[in-house]
């Protein structure tokens, strides 16, 4: 039997894309719970609910911004207790190739492997000849794992909240033994972050001042817990491009000097082991 039920996360989103993103996978899960981060008073979701018209969706909030670990961890509960297989997790803004999502459920029941923990999609559009392929490190978004897994390896670590989510999970799961694999034919297009270019040229994030925080604090904290998971050259990348170089960018940004004051805060709070919720 394989029975998938979906979460996905939405905050302040744009209902016309979450829509048609939505309907890339909805049709082959057999319900889909849509968790509302953005706080009541202006949530709009009801909108796109009865746009979907579908008696799979349920809907889940508190009212507040709860990220991703909380929400998909009452998820994981509530499927285990009703009967369902395997989980799917995905972020507002991913969305499957056409046809792609039945493709990747075909080839998860075909290849029925207890070894294999977590199974993603290609979101960087390799073109390798495997159909298969063994990874480190996938995102949340479009990830397929058995709900028995959790039982191994526990569920996703609440103190991270939201950045760095999946690589801690990605990071404990190898440590147990088991895989974590790409479905390469199945394509996820993600977007990531809020890029665009500012009058300069330049390519910025525009990451808010609490998301900077947490990508900060949270790399920190996953390398003080997995010493041995994270190689120097991916810690000089981080220092140099998710402090250094955006130090340099942070002065065309909007909110600037909240985000100055979010990073110095990442990483002190990094060092100091400090975990879960932190509001600026």
């Amino acid at each position: 039997m394989f029975k998938i039920c979906a979460v996905v996360s939405s905050y302040f989103p744009d209902l016309n894309e979450l829509e048609k993103n939505i309907n890339s996978y909805l049709h082959w899960v057999d319900r889909l719970i849509i968790w509302e981060n953005t706080p009541r008073k202006e949530s709009k979701i009801a909108t796109l609910i009865d746009a979907l018209n579908s008696d799979k969706i349920e809907f889940r909030t508190t009212g507040q911004n709860e990220y991703l670990a909380k929400p998909f961890n009452i998820c994981i509960q509530w499927a285990k207790e009703n009967g369902y297989t395997h989980l799917l997790t995905m972020d507002q803004d991913s969305c499957f190739e056409n046809g792609h999502f039945e493709k990747y459920i075909n080839k998860i029941i075909q290849v029925n492997n207890d070894s294999i923990a977590v199974y993603a999609p290609n979101t960087q559009n390799l073109e390798i000849e495997s159909e298969i392929l063994e990874k480190d490190v996938v995102i949340t978004s479009g990830a397929i794992i058995p709900l028995k897994v959790f039982n191994i390896i526990g569920t996703f670590n609440e103190d991270f909240l939201i950045d760095r989510v999946d690589t801690e999970f990605c990071f404990r799961t190898r440590i147990r033994g088991f895989k974590v694999v790409c479905i390469t034919q199945v394509i996820l297009n993600h977007k990531l972050g809020y890029q665009k270019r500012n009058g300069l040229g330049l390519v910025i994030n525009n990451y808010s001042a609490q998301r900077t925080y947490y990508i900060i604090r949270n790399s920190i904290l996953l390398w003080k817990l997995y010493p041995d998971m994270v190689e120097f050259n991916e810690k000089y990348a981080f220092y140099k491009f998710k402090v250094v170089f955006r130090l340099a960018k942070i002065i065309f940004e909007k909110d600037r000097f909240r985000k100055l004051e979010a990073i110095f805060l990442g990483l002190m709070h990094g060092y100091l082991s400090k975990k879960g919720r932190y509001d600026l």
